[in-house]
């Protein structure tokens, strides 16, 4: 038997990230860690030691968790700039007016 390495859907999750779907993106790394640990604990011994490419694929995953809370931190940052422009354009109108 050989395990089947599920892809890492990495190509999807960039596009939720870059369209704000930060909930798409998430759902689509808990999906393919679920199809991982599924692959896993299907594979004989010889095959759950082949570490590297274990490894290789966790890095992979870790990197794209990361773009992902990069994405939404600056999301973030974006909402508290306007939050605070939009108040002090308020404040702005009001004085003037």
């Amino acid at each position: 038997m050989t395990v089947e390495v599920p892809a890492l859907p990495v190509a999807a999750i960039r596009t939720c990230i870059a369209a704000g779907d930060f909930d798409g993106a998430n759902a689509l790394l808990a999906t393919h860690e679920a199809q991982l640990r599924a692959s896993f604990d299907t594979g004989s011994e010889a095959e759950k030691g082949c570490r590297q490419a274990w490894l290789e694929l966790l890095a992979a995953q870790r990197g794209l968790i990361e773009e992902l809370r990069n994405a939404r931190d600056d999301a973030a940052r974006a909402l508290d700039r306007m939050g605070r422009d939009r108040r002090a354009v308020n404040a702005y109108l009001q004085d003037a007016g």
